[in-house]
């Protein structure tokens, strides 16, 4: 027994010394983490000392003008919070309401709420059908960020105790913002006092100002906005925002658009770099397309994520693998099968297994034009490793053309509701051998004809996407026949349809 007992304690002493042993290497290990993205559960290498929002709680010497914003970092909910002593001091000084009257807040809140909709007479943003496929996503856009910034603004009525700064006085300039007719009366009639509409045109003014800034974000609410003193509020987005909404109103928006328009909120430094990119890093996060995060996809909006994947440079941009995709190498797609189907056609190679989870990792580091690269990255089950630019996959889904059985199609195309009964020539392909290419051509195909790629994934589809030249790409729904392709994309040269990876939805497909 004392034996078995010594051997015991022997034992125990050996566990201990291990744990305490991977204790310490934990501790030594540089403090990098995976972040996920939403959906898709694809990691992204990144620093996890990313701090929190402050709201300007560090900067406290005295503001210049009556109200601003100290400099700080800001979820869009506290910038809210801090353009309500604007609003408190008007309805201070509007005094009670009388009995049977909507309250003075609830009417000026009303305001908000119409100026910051695309459909009323208020609406600082107008926008009326037809809508192109860009227009029509930040129509949805303005107004769903419209209407959170409004709740935000009511729900600090019943929940806050703020002190009202009874002699706040400003000087706003006229943007031209409207009141409706019953605060018209309000503002103007025996209940106001001159400087009350100064006020009340500042705050409609920031909350137009922020509603604006968030238009290029998916996740706007989550956003960690960097602010200073560089004017009173959101005013320093004034020639930003006035360019980015005269291309959005009278030419179309483009991912080149929506992502200067960013760097102009997160990191203005950005924005005399030589490259613009397809996303960038700053010091609260990365910005990348949203269509990475899966489910329904937009077109042109953005991802927040709270990481940092180059720690050599605080602000960098992530370029495109070929600057121009037009003159970039091309390289010939790898044989295929030619087949002749009927509908409705079905394959059996779709179903590629994923053996390493898929990253999304900095490729070469930063450079010295604070530009750099991403590559999604994954494991075959053969063993292959594959890599694909980011910005390639970015740039392929943008230009890709979704297939629907409805006669208006997002892409422009009528695809027809009938499936006709034909037989078609096409050539078939198997994904894996598209993927193990070299990844210094984008792939094409001499002969004019229809290639076919069977896949189930997701990720395998976007990673397709980044290999092909993205001139004549069509996203077709693994439940869908091949008819539908016929009126998608172009007619004058090789197709390449991926067939799978995607459903119907969103504005470029469900994946």
């Amino acid at each position: 027994m004392a034996q078995l007992a010594s051997e015991y304690n022997f034992v125990s002493l050996i566990f201990i010394y291990i744990m305490v042993a991977r204790l310490a290497a934990m501790m030594s290990t540089p403090n990098f983490h995976l972040h996920h993205l939403p959906n898709l559960l694809c990691p992204i290498l990144g620093h996890r000392e990313i701090a929190g929002p402050d709201a300007g709680i560090h900067d406290t010497q005295p503001l210049e003008e009556a109200w601003g914003l100290r400099s700080g970092i800001y979820t869009p909910k506290q910038l809210v919070e801090s353009f309500a002593p604007l609003l408190d001091t008007v309805v201070f000084h509007l005094g009670d309401d009388p009995r049977g009257i909507k309250p003075a807040r609830t009417q000026l809140l009303d305001n908000i709420a119409a100026n910051l909709a695309t459909n009323t007479r208020e609406a600082t943003l107008r926008l009326s059908e037809p809508l192109d496929i860009s227009r029509r996503e930040m129509n949805a856009q303005a107004t769903r960020i419209g209407k959170t910034l409004v709740r935000w603004a009511r729900d600090q009525e019943s929940s806050s105790k703020r002190p009202v700064d009874v002699d706040l006085q400003l000087r706003s300039s006229c943007e031209g913002h409207l009141l409706t007719p019953s605060n018209v009366d309000l503002m103007f009639g025996d209940r106001s006092q001159p400087h009350l509409m100064q006020l009340f045109n500042e705050y409609m003014h920031q909350m137009v100002l922020l509603r604006d800034a968030l238009l290029p974000f998916q996740n706007y609410q989550d956003v960690l906005i960097p602010i200073n003193r560089k004017a009173r509020g959101l005013r320093h987005l004034e020639p930003a925002r006035s360019q980015f909404l005269a291309d959005m109103l009278t030419r179309h928006t483009t991912q080149r658009n929506v992502v200067t328009f960013a760097k102009a909120l997160l990191a203005p430094g950005l924005l005399c770099s030589e490259s613009v990119g397809y996303g960038f890093q700053y010091a609260k996060g990365i910005i990348l397309p949203a269509f990475l995060a899966g489910g329904p996809t937009p077109l042109h909006l953005l991802q927040y994520v709270p990481v940092r994947v180059d720690e050599a440079a605080m602000d960098a941009v992530f370029d495109y693998q070929f600057d121009d995709y037009y003159s970039a190498p091309r390289a010939e797609i790898p044989p295929g099968i030619e087949k002749v189907v009927s509908e409705p056609a079905s394959f059996s190679e779709k179903n590629i297994q994923i053996q390493d989870g898929p990253s999304i990792c900095l490729v070469g580091g930063s450079q010295v034009d604070q530009s750099c690269r991403l590559d999604m990255r994954f494991e075959l089950e053969n063993g292959k490793r594959v890599a694909v630019d980011v910005g390639q996959i970015s740039r392929g889904h943008r230009y890709s053309y979704m297939t629907e059985d409805s006669k208006s199609s997002v892409n422009g195309t009528n695809n027809g509701s009938a499936v006709p009964k034909t037989r078609r020539s096409i050539v078939v392909h198997n994904a894996v051998s598209v993927l193990e290419m070299p990844g210094t051509s984008l792939l094409t195909a001499k002969k004019n004809s229809v290639h076919v790629i069977p896949i189930e994934s997701p990720l395998v589809a976007f990673a397709i996407l980044g290999k092909l030249y993205p001139g004549n790409v069509v996203v077709l729904p693994s439940n869908r026949g091949i008819s539908l392709t016929d009126k998608a994309g172009k007619g004058f040269e090789s197709k390449f349809v991926i067939w799978g990876g995607a459903q119907p939805g969103g504005l470029k497909g469900v994946f």
